[in-house]
């Protein structure tokens, strides 16, 4: 197919027909002082996209050009440059000075060439930097919850997914604990701390995020944050639900749970987020303490 080919194609199925634009066939016209012009990549597109989504995924600076037979990403980092370039026969090529981004350039391509990418999902190596990742985010982490998350990886690194998985279920529950009594302390009201403690003091994990979730429903000064407003329910409520239950069907096990590789690592991809939103909130409670 020729690219002229592609670009009808794909304008055909975002609905902006020949006819419909009231324009001949292969010929662009403008429409409200701009033209119609959808520029396909030229590298095989499955790879095209893992290169894309890991740049991404990590934040760094990149421009993307085309060249024959390729699309071509220039990365910068600080002074380092170091280029990526998809071809269409799905073939990568990393380029440039030696440097930290150009290594991970060439980690990127070592595991994408060994089959390791999927639509969606992180790359395996790119979990080894999520402790420091959650440090550099979170400088007042605890400790504890980053030593089950590096025990998390070196289970994924050994296959051992049950391991994993229920070291996350741990680091899980060490975060929701946290952030259920910094909200007790952070309550104003001496009497309405007294009966948010009696009713989470313990009690099961569950039944301690179930009362705080029914609490902070009354909260009068909740984030005006629209990120944080929402992460509770959204994001929080979510992921520890989740953790908790694998968790709990590994710990307690009726049968063994069959668990995905993909899963795990959808899961560690979110993971960092996941505590940082919590210690966004718990530093709200600090700040602005908790009207119940």
């Amino acid at each position: 197919m020729t690219r002229t080919s592609r670009r009808r194609v794909d304008n055909e199925r975002r609905g902006l027909s020949a006819r419909s634009l009231g324009c001949p066939a292969n010929k662009p016209q403008p429409i409200t002082g701009f033209m119609v012009q959808v520029v396909m990549p030229i590298g095989e597109p499955k790879t095209y996209q893992a290169v894309r989504s890991f740049l991404e995924r990590q934040k760094l600076d990149f421009t993307e050009s085309q060249e024959q037979y390729c699309d071509k990403f220039t990365v910068r980092a600080g002074q380092h440059v170091a280029h990526v370039s998809v071809f269409n026969s799905a073939k990568i090529v990393t380029g440039g000075k030696d440097s930290p981004v150009k290594a991970l350039l060439d980690q990127m391509k070592g595991a994408i060439e060994a089959g390791e990418a999927a639509p969606g999902q992180i790359l395996p190596f790119e979990i080894d930097k999520f402790p420091q990742t959650i440090q550099q985010r979170v400088p007042d982490c605890d400790p504890v919850i980053v030593r089950f998350i590096e025990e998390a990886i070196l289970s994924v690194r050994a296959n051992a997914l049950l391991g994993a998985a229920f070291m996350l279920g741990a680091a899980s529950e060490k975060a929701i604990n946290m952030l259920v009594y910094t909200y007790a302390e952070s309550i104003t009201d001496a009497k309405n701390k007294e009966r948010f403690l009696s009713r989470v003091n313990g009690r099961m994990i569950s039944k301690k995020f179930e009362e705080f979730t029914a609490s902070y429903k009354g909260c009068q000064n909740k984030p005006t944050d629209p990120v944080l407003a929402q992460d509770l329910e959204v994001i929080i409520g979510g992921m520890f639900q989740f953790c908790r239950v694998t968790r709990n069907e590994i710990g307690h096990p009726q049968i063994v749970p069959d668990l995905d590789r993909g899963i795990i690592l959808v899961n560690f991809r979110h993971f960092v987020t996941y505590i940082e939103r919590m210690y966004a909130l718990a530093k709200h409670f600090k700040e602005k303490g908790v009207l119940v």
